[in-house]
């Protein structure tokens, strides 16, 4: 029988711990050990099993490796036994962005929207364009809000991601934009901004944009968004990742399309969490604050 490797680190299991938090957070006591999961657990169900009490159903999308897709899907289903999970894992197979499009597997089994926590573990970054030249996992999350609306009911949106493949334009582009919409409400954040641009680290930019994009896509789909201090560590074979934790919560005050609620001097002020050899420190990657209005007028005058 074939061993599933374990291929986490000390550095995973902080991070959904701290994910956890957000998800204990969300959900009122009476709520924690009947919530609905639907996501990109590892074949190692390393998730799913640290979460187990939390839930009662994990839908799980497993695509495999092209050309022997069915072992990584065997694999996840076999750990689900071994696990104990097996009555409460359902198997989808096939590639998540269309899977939550489409609201269906290739095998037409079908998924039952609303779910109470959606992960997506992107270990392939966040910029993959798909055959018609579309970032088609940001357009996925895109559909996901749009699927999540119709219940009204609010939810925990986890993302997960190394830094491979960035679409550069797109990313700067939104954070260079960003000076113009704090203009519109009397803060000047210029300085800062361009420290995010020019800073080295791909993870300052993400810090930005990643939220700028769930809430503007959420918000058209009438959620308010939370979003939780980024989480930045090492993965598996020292490679860079990030981990995004968002509590989304329905507005039922408007019929109309709006702009986020939440502000954006929220997300750029927020110090990072940096995970390192299973230590979580907080630190803010040399970048500057954005002052309130009123603080830079009074060192001005």
């Amino acid at each position: 029988m074939r061993k599933i490797p374990q291929r986490f680190t000390r550095n995973k299991a902080v991070v959904r711990a701290l994910q956890r938090e957000t998800i204990e957070k969300h959900f009122p006591a009476e709520r924690l050990g009947s919530l609905r999961y639907f996501g990109l657990p590892s074949s190692s169900l390393g998730d799913v099993t640290q979460w187990r009490d939390l839930f009662t159903e994990f839908v799980a999308v497993e695509r495999g490796d092209e050309g022997k897709e069915w072992e990584l899907q065997h694999d996840l289903v076999l750990e689900a036994y071994r696990a104990g999970l097996i009555e409460k894992v359902k198997l989808l197979r096939g590639d998540i962005d269309s899977v939550i499009r489409t609201g269906k597997d290739p095998l037409r089994r079908r998924l039952k929207f609303p779910f109470d926590v959606v992960s997506l573990d992107y270990s392939g970054g966040l910029f993959y364009r798909d055959s018609k030249g579309e970032l088609g996992r940001l357009k996925a999350i895109s559909a996901l809000f749009e699927r999540q609306a119709p219940c009204k009911r609010g939810y925990v949106f986890l993302i997960s991601c190394n830094l491979d493949g960035i679409d550069q334009g797109e990313v700067r582009r939104t954070v260079a934009n960003l000076k113009t919409e704090l203009a519109r409400y009397g803060q000047e954040g210029s300085d800062v901004l361009d420290a995010y641009l020019k800073a080295e680290r791909e993870e300052c930019r993400l810090k930005v944009y990643v939220p700028i994009y769930v809430n503007k896509e959420a918000a058209k789909s009438h959620f308010n968004c939370e979003t939780g201090k980024v989480i930045i560590y090492e993965g598996n074979r020292k490679v860079r990742m990030m981990a995004f934790r968002f509590r989304l919560m329905f507005d039922e005050g408007t019929e109309s399309l709006r702009e986020p609620r939440e502000r954006w001097s929220q997300i750029l002020n927020q110090p990072f969490l940096e995970i390192r050899e299973g230590e979580c420190v907080e630190t803010t990657l040399d970048l500057p604050k954005l002052r309130p209005p009123s603080q830079r007028s009074a060192e001005e005058d």
